[in-house]
């Protein structure tokens, strides 16, 4: 099996001759696609971050003090998961912008932009 290269020859010759793969717009999107991932964990009815924590913290209250009823705590557990996950997902998105804004000196606006989606949507994909 022969592989024809002769279509991508002039991206490959622009990749070769401006140094290469554009790492920051690639992490860039990376990190999009993670910032992504991490508000729908904070923000989705269904997600399974803020149920498991709820449903592992009455586990161990009834587990631990079985004579007050202490699992009026458990609710806030989910409200301060969501809160940390929703922390978490303003960090990456600062991450984000700054490597965006790295990747479009590093590459120029066009290309920088195309790789960041490129790179978004692949890893959101995969995840």
């Amino acid at each position: 099996m022969t592989i024809c290269i002769a279509p991508y020859q002039p991206l490959l010759l622009h990749l070769l001759t401006m140094g290469g793969v554009k790492r920051a717009a690639i992490i860039s999107g990376a990190l999009g696609s993670t910032a992504s991932f991490i508000a729908k964990l904070a923000l989705s009815p269904d997600s399974p971050a803020p149920s498991t924590i709820q449903s592992i913290c009455i586990e161990n209250i009834n587990n631990i003090n079985n004579d007050n009823d202490l699992t009026w705590i458990c609710p806030y557990t989910s409200l301060i998961t969501r809160g940390i996950c929703l922390l978490c997902m303003i960090g990456v998105n600062a991450l984000m912008i700054s490597s965006f804004l790295d990747g479009m000196n590093e590459s120029g606006s066009v290309v920088g932009t195309a790789l960041s989606t490129a790179a978004n949507f692949s890893f959101s994909v995969s995840a």
